[in-house]
């Protein structure tokens, strides 16, 4: 069964968060920690409530771009199809040297309503962190 779970491990004084993710879409699994402010989730949240506002709609939550950072991390909505068939794509990078070195891509098929329902929880979640954040659900 595909899964996100997302964990706190540490608040910065300005509020940043060092967050690490699990991912798994039953064949591919993925850890990494990265860095986020609460707005940056609950903005992301709020996206994936509303998604898709268009099939070519795409909602996406990215720490490290820039090589400079110590790790990549990318999360993001996807629309395949006119018939609510979505996808959450995830990447992760530790951007360390071998033997350390860690990296993937892969999706997590899912129906629309799941992405939207992720979205709420993803927001309740990020105004009480006491617990992790764990959503699963059933491929369509």
């Amino acid at each position: 069964m595909p899964y996100i779970e997302l964990k706190r491990i540490w608040t910065d004084d300005d509020k940043m968060l060092q967050l690490e993710v699990t991912a798994s879409n039953d064949g591919q699994v993925t850890n990494q920690d990265f860095y986020a402010y609460p707005d940056d989730l609950t903005d992301f949240g709020n996206k994936l409530q509303s998604f898709p506002k268009s099939l070519s709609d795409v909602v996406s939550l990215e720490y490290g771009k820039d090589p400079q950072f110590y790790c990549y991390f990318l999360l993001r909505a996807i629309v395949l199809d006119s018939v609510g068939h979505s996808a959450l794509e995830i990447m992760t990078d530790n951007r360390l040297e071998p033997p350390v070195k860690a990296s993937s891509h892969f999706y997590m098929p899912s129906e629309v309503a799941t992405i939207n329902s992720f979205g709420k929880i993803l927001k309740n979640w990020v105004v009480d962190m006491s617990l992790d954040c764990r959503f699963e659900w059933k491929c369509a």
